[in-house]
C-alpha cells in the first residue's frame, strides 16, 4: 500500500508543478499588456528634447546628445525587472542578458552602459532630478515629478496617451 501513496505523492506533485506553471505564464500575461511610459523631468529646463525614432540609439549609446547640445542620461530598471525585460525587447530588439557583450566591448572605448536602479520609485526620482535624463516606467505611476515624452503598448510606441488599466495593485 505504501508504493501507490507514493506514486499517488509524486503525481500530486507533477500536477501542483504544472498548475504553477500556468499561474505564472498567465500573470507574465497579464504583466506584457502594461503599458510604459518613457520619462524625463517634469521641469523644462532639465528635459531632453528627444524623438522617437532616437529612443533606441540613446539606450545603446550612439546617440549621446539632445539636438540643442544637452548630455543625454537613459536610465535602466534592474536587468531581471519585468519592464526592463518588455522595454529591451520592444525598443532596443534584445535582452539584457544579450547586451553584456555589446557593453564589455564598449568599455575600453570608454562608453558606459545607462545608469541603473532598483525601483520605479528609484526610477522617477534619478529622472526628475537629473538634467537630460530619461528612463521609463509602468504608464500607471506617471506622476508630476516626471513628464511622458511616449508610451510603448505591446504593438507600438506613440507620443498619444493609449487607454489604461490602472487598478491599486499596481
Amino acid at each position: 500500500m505504501q508504493p501507490r501513496m507514493i506514486f499517488n505523492l509524486r503525481r500530486w506533485r507533477q500536477a501542483a508543478c504544472v498548475i504553477g506553471l500556468f499561474v505564472v505564464l498567465a500573470a507574465e500575461a497579464v504583466e506584457d499588456n502594461r503599458v510604459i511610459a518613457v520619462i524625463v523631468p517634469a521641469q523644462a529646463v532639465l528635459a531632453p528634447d528627444i524623438h522617437a525614432d532616437e529612443l533606441g540609439l540613446i539606450f545603446w549609446r550612439k546617440k549621446l546628445y539632445a539636438s540643442h547640445g544637452q548630455a543625454l542620461h537613459p536610465v535602466n530598471l534592474h536587468s531581471e525587472h519585468p519592464l526592463r525585460l518588455k522595454f529591451s525587447q520592444l525598443v532596443l530588439h534584445s535582452t539584457p542578458r544579450s547586451q553584456v557583450n555589446y557593453w564589455n566591448g564598449l568599455y575600453f572605448h570608454g562608453v558606459q552602459p545607462p545608469y541603473t536602479v532598483q525601483s520605479e520609485e528609484a526610477m522617477i526620482r534619478y529622472v526628475a532630478e537629473t538634467d537630460g535624463a530619461i528612463g521609463y516606467i509602468d504608464a500607471c505611476h506617471v506622476d508630476e515629478r516626471i513628464k511622458p515624452l511616449f508610451w510603448l503598448t505591446p504593438s507600438k510606441l506613440t507620443s498619444e496617451l493609449p487607454a489604461l488599466r490602472c487598478d491599486s495593485a499596481n
